[in-house]
């Protein structure tokens, strides 16, 4: 389930990402703060859902 949700998190980013690039390449589109605002919080979002697909629970366990 947990690896469901962080490829759900990664590809949902992405699309996000994606639509956000699409409407900037726009000519007279103007960008919002919450447009750049998502963008900037989606990188360690998929970074930390992508540490996890790629070395499971392991490595969210808090250090002891």
């Amino acid at each position: 389930m947990k690896k469901a949700l962080a490829a759900t998190l990664i590809v949902g980013f992405l699309l996000v990402d994606f639509l956000f690039f699409h409407d900037v390449m726009k000519p007279g589109e103007v960008t919002t703060f919450p447009q750049y605002l998502t963008g900037l919080l989606s990188i360690p979002v998929m970074v930390v859902a992508a540490l996890y697909l790629l070395r499971g629970d392991e490595t969210m366990q808090p250090v002891r």
